[in-house]
């Protein structure tokens, strides 16, 4: 059971992740539970099987080769054959070219191929790693999984020993999310977007088949703007009729921010008008207000899970197990007990605004800081303890937008993901691989401060403009609205002035953290006792474990979350406490 201390009555039994692990022959996995042996390797499976005629499971006598996810574009494989084609021109594509294969390939995958004869495999994720994947690779000895748990619970069924990664955890404690392949495991590395490895007895072997890249080209901001639109709207057809295949309605995520909302309307727009949007918030907060408005207005069902019963805040293991440790505990708020509530089998993919905001405009508001070198310190959630990181990080990178979106983006906001897909598929528009080629190859001057965000729901989706902003403090987000966003912008800036001199945490806010624990007794003596029996693990360095300390009694909610969160994976990975969970 979660360890709630008696609060989580709706838990039931043990949580069982939906995944996969496969591994080399010479590896017992039955502490898994029932498996397959492939003759040269074995495989554990508890999967969603959302899109069945879309995963790829062919063993013969030489191969075997696995695909969990959807693929968007098959017919680029099989001409205009039948499904009972996919596989085996799956199988011939990848054999033939693996790089082009990948690339060619539209969707969420992540899967392996195995080569009986050499006894090779090649593993591999899609080109954003909306479904992750990691391994661990040691001679003949290979594993390969979704989830850090599964990989560490056949470790430890097979008496191998692993380190814990230092570095891993003071990612965590600065960024809130890991800057490269890093995993709480020194031996358990995390593959990243866009790439594949290819593991034989002398090592694993790293392919890079895409990586995001600012590429500006010369264009006008009307031209702009049409290839923005053509190539969302594009996005949003492949990820809607993926569900109208499978005879699937539509869940879409709604709040009160643009991101969310653009994929709602412009689906509507397109006739996906048979969608249940879902929404999660403090109650009365604008997310609350406003989200239900939209809902209401285009007609689509409504499911609202207010946060204010904090239960979510407990949460501290079952989150650090869900998402590998990859992003900080309680990053996804109540989102996960929400998907808890939702029948999911009349919906195939959870339809979410994630990098929106980056994708359509910038991190930066400054094009020197946007596409300058890459530098540590920015984007960040603590800078208390002041790590430095090796250089060698920020050189995969061109420029620092690069380095923001396939770290921030790419490796810390959609971990989420990771937590979804035990219960549903989920992907955004704003991610599909066409869309990121699109919006980085348009000049920054029309991306920075929203201006063509802004300007393409003006022309192309008024309707969508008359509706409160969450980051305009609720003002509609239109031009003849910016004096009142400036007007409110100024309340809200004095507002937090007054609250800072009083010490008083925000109360408006969709997840106010620290008033909530501040208000809350039961979730203080919680966490604080989480983290009393915990910080004295011998797992951690003891200059670490220092620095948790400060952290933790001197910081933020959010920095004390940071500090939970590297508790947990210790507790979780090191201290046999998946046993409890």
């Amino acid at each position: 059971m979660c360890r709630m201390d008696g609060r989580d009555e709706d838990m039931g039994e043990k949580i069982a992740l939906r995944g996969w692990l496969a591994a080399s022959r010479n590896m017992k996995i039955t502490c898994l539970g029932e498996y397959m042996d492939l003759d040269g390797c074995v495989q554990y499976g508890n999967l969603l099987n959302k899109f069945p005629k879309d995963r790829v499971f062919v063993h013969d006598g030489g191969t075997v080769c696995f695909m969990d996810g959807y693929v968007y574009n098959k017919e680029a494989f099989t001409g205009q054959g039948a499904d009972v084609q996919w596989q085996q021109s799956f199988v011939r594509s990848l054999q033939c070219d693996a790089k082009e294969h990948f690339r060619k390939l539209r969707g969420a995958f992540c899967g392996y191929f195995y080569n009986k004869e050499t006894g090779h495999v090649t593993a591999y994720t899609d080109h954003v790693s909306n479904k992750a994947l990691y391994y661990y690779a040691d001679g003949d000895r290979w594993i390969l999984s979704n989830y850090v748990d599964f990989i560490v619970r056949v470790l430890r069924a097979n008496g191998i020993p692993y380190q814990f990664d230092e570095t891993a955890a003071k990612y965590m404690l600065s960024y809130g999310y890991m800057l490269d392949d890093s995993t709480y495991v020194k031996e358990i590395r995390r593959l990243l977007p866009g790439c594949y490895v290819t593991i034989t007895g002398d090592g694993a072997d790293i392919t890079q088949y895409y990586k995001l890249r600012c590429h500006e080209q010369a264009m006008t901001e009307d031209e702009a703007l049409l290839k923005l639109d053509s190539a969302f709207r594009q996005a949003v057809a492949r990820e809607f009729e993926k569900d109208k295949e499978y005879g699937y309605k539509h869940l879409v995520d709604l709040s009160a921010g643009l991101d969310s909302r653009m994929v709602c309307w412009v689906a509507h727009d397109m006739g996906y008008t048979e969608q249940t949007n879902l929404s999660y918030s403090k109650l009365g907060y604008r997310d609350d207000i406003i989200s239900g408005k939209i809902a209401t207005h285009l007609g689509h069902e409504y499911l609202f899970r207010a946060l204010d019963d904090v239960r979510w805040m407990y949460d501290v293991d079952e989150m650090t197990l869900k998402n590998n440790g990859a992003a900080i505990c309680h990053g996804m708020t109540g989102g996960n007990r929400m998907l808890r509530c939702v029948n999911m089998e009349q919906y195939g993919i959870e339809h979410t605004g994630i990098i929106g905001g980056p994708t359509m405009a910038s991190y930066y508001k400054d094009r020197a800081v946007a596409y300058g070198k890459p530098r540590y310190g920015l984007n960040t959630y603590s800078t208390k303890l002041g790590y430095t990181f090796d250089e060698k990080v920020l050189a995969q990178h061109e420029t620092q937008e690069a380095f923001a979106m396939n770290t921030r983006g790419l490796l810390g906001m959609q971990v989420s993901y990771m937590t979804r897909q035990n219960y549903i598929e989920c992907t955004s528009p704003f991610a599909d691989v066409d869309m990121l080629e699109t919006a980085f190859s348009i000049p920054y001057e029309y991306r920075v401060d929203d201006k063509l965000y802004l300007r393409w729901i003006a022309e192309k989706y008024p309707g969508a403009a008359e509706f409160g902003w969450e980051k305009w403090g609720g003002v509609k987000p239109k031009k003849s609205h910016i004096f009142f966003r400036k007007v409110k912008t100024t309340q809200r800036l004095c507002s937090a002035h007054v609250r800072r001199l009083l010490h008083k945490a925000d109360p408006d806010s969709m997840n106010p953290m620290d008033y909530w624990y501040g208000r809350d007794a039961k979730v203080r003596v919680y966490l604080d006792g989480m983290y009393e029996e915990r910080i004295g693990s011998a797992v951690l360095p003891k200059e670490l474990a220092k620095d948790m300390r400060n952290l933790y009694e001197g910081g933020s909610f959010i920095e004390k979350s940071l500090v939970l969160t590297v508790l947990s994976a210790v507790h979780l990975y090191f201290e046999g406490g998946m046993a409890e969970v």
